[in-house]
């Protein structure tokens, strides 16, 4: 499908401009017509990648499962990851496919994701699950939101204990977030997955002199696990979190010296750097123009931190010992679509649902009138 082309006023645009159909399934397993927003498929080889690592996984299924992992893009589902294990309602399982299907899957997840970030990932879900004896081996649950063949938009999750990845594909953009990341234990046979956010957190508290220190120190932030989370159901209520009070409190992060600098722009790397690039660089660059206008915030108890990284209008980052031996992390984008949680589909809880409410409602295809 291709974008309409904007020529004249809104107006006129709408009257002769239709919604785009995609397909998805609802509960039955009917094949049900979904009204997206029209965006154009991408030529660019990596999106190709991704998209048949897709296509691929789908084709896989039967229509049984189909039913199941399928929605339209926007989707009350679409919000109702979880990181609590057994708490989610749709969905399948990874233990519920076959081998062939689990790789195919997990084929996905790699397109997606950097080197070290399907590390983590695999880490988490594998041999940290398996010790942790919290939840099943292969609970963790997959959904698919959109038409990967068809549409130019399409996201797809992967979630469960300690692992919730939203994944949306917008033309030739790619997203990761909101990405909650935990683990319980820190580590297994040597390999901590998030033993990197976790020691330039702490040197970063070591690194601040003693006036940032003052600034950045907040109190009563460690074990209360991350703030905008998904919280303990399943709905994410990080969407509708009010995180405008975070501006303004602890150090800003364009009076640091240079060593907190540093350590600040390797902390966002190695939260942004867990998506595949070039992806990941075009996050990032969205992040830059703004990073001086941050702050970060940290809390430490014993040998247990918080941290804070806040943007405004761009990127959340927390980090949270919620013990000695249990660590919850989240990434989250703030900035206008597509560089935003579910880009263009939850600004603010209320994503359009047809192009026409697109192109009514979005600043960028406000046409100006020239006398």
């Amino acid at each position: 499908m291709t974008r309409c082309i904007v020529l004249a006023l809104v107006s006129v645009f709408l009257a002769g401009c239709a919604p785009a159909q995609s397909e998805a399934n609802t509960d039955e397993g009917n094949v049900v017509a979904c009204d997206v927003l029209e965006y154009a498929k991408s030529n660019d080889p990596r999106i190709s990648e991704v998209t048949a690592a897709a296509v691929r996984w789908l084709k896989s299924l039967d229509a049984s499962v189909t039913a199941r992992v399928r929605y339209c893009l926007g989707d009350a589902e679409m919000h109702s990851w979880t990181n609590v294990p057994g708490n989610r309602s749709g969905g399948i399982e990874l233990r519920e496919m076959t081998r062939e299907q689990q790789q195919l899957a997990w084929s996905l997840i790699a397109a997606f994701m950097s080197e070290s970030g399907l590390a983590k990932a695999k880490l988490i879900a594998n041999e940290i699950t398996q010790v942790a004896r919290a939840t099943p081996l292969g609970s963790h649950t997959v959904a698919m939101f959109g038409d990967p063949e068809q549409d130019g938009a399409w996201g797809f999750q992967v979630d469960g204990h300690h692992l919730a990845l939203n994944f949306l594909v917008q033309e030739a953009d790619v997203l990761l977030a909101p990405a909650f990341i935990g683990t319980q234990p820190l580590s297994v046979n040597g390999d901590a997955p998030l033993k990197d956010e976790s020691r330039l957190g702490r040197d970063l508290i070591t690194a601040f002199n003693e006036d940032e220190r003052m600034q950045a120190k907040q109190d009563s932030l460690i074990g209360r696990d991350v703030l905008v989370g998904s919280g303990r159901g399943q709905l994410d209520r990080g969407r509708t979190y009010d995180v405008s009070q975070f501006e303004g409190v602890g150090a800003q992060i364009g009076t640091l010296s240079e060593p907190s600098t540093i350590l600040v722009n390797e902390i966002i790397d190695e939260y942004i750097n867990n998506l595949s690039e070039p992806f990941a660089g075009r996050v990032r660059a969205t992040v830059d123009d703004s990073l001086n206008d941050g702050f970060v915030v940290y809390d430490n108890r014993n040998e247990d931190i918080y941290y804070r990284i806040f943007i405004p209008n761009r990127m959340l980052i927390e980090y949270n010992d919620v013990r000695s031996d249990h660590i919850h992390t989240i990434l989250r984008l703030l900035a206008e679509e597509p560089y935003s949680d579910y880009g263009a589909y939850a600004q603010n809880g209320k994503a359009p649902r047809t192009i026409a409410e697109h192109y009514r409602t979005a600043t960028h295809h406000q046409v100006a009138v020239t006398h």
